[in-house]
């Protein structure tokens, strides 16, 4: 899968494009096909590291799919 990753806090300039492996589903889970993500203002607040829940860097960014 082709993903949007970031391995620090900072500005657009922290972000790339790179191929992943395909997650697999845990007991209980499903693997859901996304087509598009959205950028959200959340993934701008990750991205600026204004979003502590998430812990550190690297992160996978999309919250909006479909």
């Amino acid at each position: 899968m082709r993903a949007v990753i970031q391995n620090s806090v900072g500005g657009p300039e922290v972000l790339f494009v790179a191929e992943q492996p395909d997650p697999s589903p845990g007991p209980g889970e499903v693997l859901v096909r996304v087509k598009a993500a959205g950028i959200n203002p959340v993934d701008g607040a990750v991205r600026g590291g204004f979003y502590p829940l998430l812990g550190e860097p690297p992160f996978i960014l999309g919250w909006d799919i479909s």
